[in-house]
């Protein structure tokens, strides 16, 4: 099952999904702590994603909050655009906010999907163009990247940030943090976890963290890799590995100044807004100080598993 069934025009946007939830004229869900809701217009229909099945959350007033409906007509503004995703999406200022335009190729130049969020990043309007979409199927408006890039976008408000990583909890319920790009292992690193007693994965690749009552705690998310792993949970952050394959195990320590660059350095960021940037660093800065980070340097095997225990 793809979220194509979700009455999407995208190409390549796929992922592993589960059941299909409720058609509803209002759906919302969670992730991170931080909770999003879509309000249709009359004769729109929505569901969520599957994949956010498990991140469901039903609530009257939500973190952040979408008007939705259909459009006759899209074009991109004239103004030059903020920042050119290469991808899907072009951002622009438009109307004291940020206004996000959505294209693929298939479609040929004129956008599908327009989504406005305002500067105090708490609500917003997302406009469908009418004719690309099956009157007869509920939508998700906030398809992935949209979901992913309204997170990122809230994150850097000083809330917390979204690293490439894959976040495991021992049974006694201490988390790790292991970082890297896509393929440094993270998946693989889940599924050899997994094979301890009392191992949770919260996802192979992407996972937030915040700073909570003075500690350090990390979420699941439900954009995972290829381990398929995704949980709506959180845990408290202990430490934080860099992966680096290497033909033999090994740990090393970095200064927290060291340890915040090479986090920023896998973490996603909203590069056209200058101070959103300053505050994931900013972020970055406080949590290296509070979370120990290292360099693990390890074999793909269960030996990198016994190199962290014994550190531990």
């Amino acid at each position: 099952m793809s979220v194509l069934e979700h009455n999407s025009p995208v190409i390549g946007t796929s992922r592993p999904t589960s059941a299909r939830t409720d058609h509803a004229s209002r759906v919302c869900y969670q992730v991170g702590g931080i909770s999003f809701a879509m309000q249709a217009q009359p004769g729109m229909r929505l569901a969520l994603d599957p994949g956010l099945a498990d991140f469901a959350f039903k609530s009257p007033l939500c973190d952040l909050e979408f008007a939705c409906g259909w459009t006759s007509n899209l074009t991109l503004p004239r103004s030059k655009p903020a920042f050119v995703s290469g991808g899907l999406w072009t951002a622009y200022r438009e109307n004291n906010g940020t206004s996000l335009y959505f294209q693929t190729p298939r479609l040929g130049e004129t956008p599908y999907k327009h989504c406005w969020l305002s500067d105090d990043l708490s609500h917003g309007r997302v406009s469908l163009l009418q004719r690309f979409f099956d009157p007869e199927l509920p939508v998700y408006p906030l398809e992935y990247p949209l979901d992913e890039l309204l997170m990122i976008h809230r994150l850097s408000r000083g809330d917390g940030v979204e690293i490439h990583s894959c976040g495991v909890v021992s049974r006694d319920g201490a988390g790790r943090l292991f970082v890297g790009h896509s393929g440094a292992g993270k998946s693989t690193a889940s599924r050899l976890w997994l094979r301890e007693p009392g191992i949770r994965v919260l996802s192979d690749d992407r996972i937030i963290v915040r700073m909570e009552q003075g500690g350090t705690v990390m979420y699941g998310t439900p954009w995972h890799g290829d381990a398929g792993l995704a949980e709506p949970s959180s845990a408290s952050l202990q430490r934080i590995f860099l992966l680096e394959q290497a033909a033999k195990n090994e740990i090393v320590p970095l200064a927290p100044a060291r340890g915040a660059a090479e986090l920023f350095a896998r973490t996603f960021v909203p590069h056209h807004h200058a101070e959103g940037v300053a505050r994931t660093l900013q972020f970055l800065e406080k949590l290296t100080s509070i979370a120990p980070v290292s360099i693990l340097r390890c074999t793909a095997d269960a030996r990198a598993i016994e190199e962290v225990l014994r550190a531990a």
